[in-house]
């Protein structure tokens, strides 16, 4: 047994987005730690370079802005386990399509789409996945 008492525990991590990015690293120390780790990204493309990384862990894509991909990354995950002790949420956006601005000139409509995405997401995936997750999940 180790400090963190995570062997055989599933935990889904959502928000990898390469080798570098801080879901990716808390992916792999929970595997160190004996964790069943199950991993999300938002795209196909990045599913594709993920998969190279954490094989043979399972990678689901679900873009958390789109409530009908959070449904079915729910279906997904639990067609592949019975019990979810544990959700990461490691995501963060920010529209970038205009080039960087000065924080006072965001524009409105950006910032509550990356308020939806960073913050609110976090709620709309603890509702779906509510039925899976064990009663002492985190």
């Amino acid at each position: 047994m180790n400090f963190l008492n995570l062997e055989n525990k599933n935990i889904l991590v959502i928000g990898v987005a390469n080798k570098k990015s801080v879901a990716f690293h808390i992916g792999k120390t929970l595997q160190q730690e004996g964790a069943n780790v199950l991993y999300s990204v938002r795209t196909k493309e990045r599913k594709q370079q993920i998969e190279k990384l954490v094989a043979p862990s399972s990678v689901y894509v679900c873009d958390v802005e789109v409530e009908e991909q959070i449904k079915n990354l729910k279906k997904e995950v639990s067609s592949e386990i019975s019990t979810l002790h544990g959700l990461v949420h490691s995501v963060a956006f920010a529209n970038y399509a205009d080039g960087l601005k000065p924080f006072h000139e965001t524009l409105k409509n950006d910032f509550l789409q990356s308020i939806d995405i960073t913050c609110y997401s976090l709620i709309s995936l603890s509702e779906a996945f509510k039925d899976l997750f064990d009663a002492n999940a985190s």
